[in-house]
């Protein structure tokens, strides 16, 4: 997994702004690594960690404040058209180690 800013954190008059960032799954098959897909998440996503399970992972969005949850079905991302609102920008996500 990776996330693009997408152009989110340019000068909006900018020919490649974006006001949303994207979330892109990834597919390691030894040396090889491709896209699977890529899901789009809100403006400027800083942080993401997965679930303890694997299941879900959550992004922290620095400009709208919250919290975009994903699942994660095989190799893809999908949404699920919830976020976690927050009190303040999250800057930074933390995760359990396996």
């Amino acid at each position: 997994m990776a996330l693009l800013l997408n152009g989110n954190d340019a000068a909006k008059n900018a020919w490649f702004y974006q006001r949303n960032g994207k979330v892109v799954a990834l597919k390691i098959d030894g040396k090889k690594v491709t896209r699977s897909n890529e899901v789009e998440v809100r403006g400027l996503p800083e942080g993401a960690v997965f679930s303890n399970d694997g299941q879900y992972i959550y992004v922290g969005n620095y400009l709208d404040r919250d919290i975009s949850i994903l699942r994660v079905e095989g190799d893809r991302i999908v949404t699920i058209g919830k976020s976690l609102a927050l009190p303040g920008q999250p800057a930074s996500m933390r995760g359990r180690t396996r």
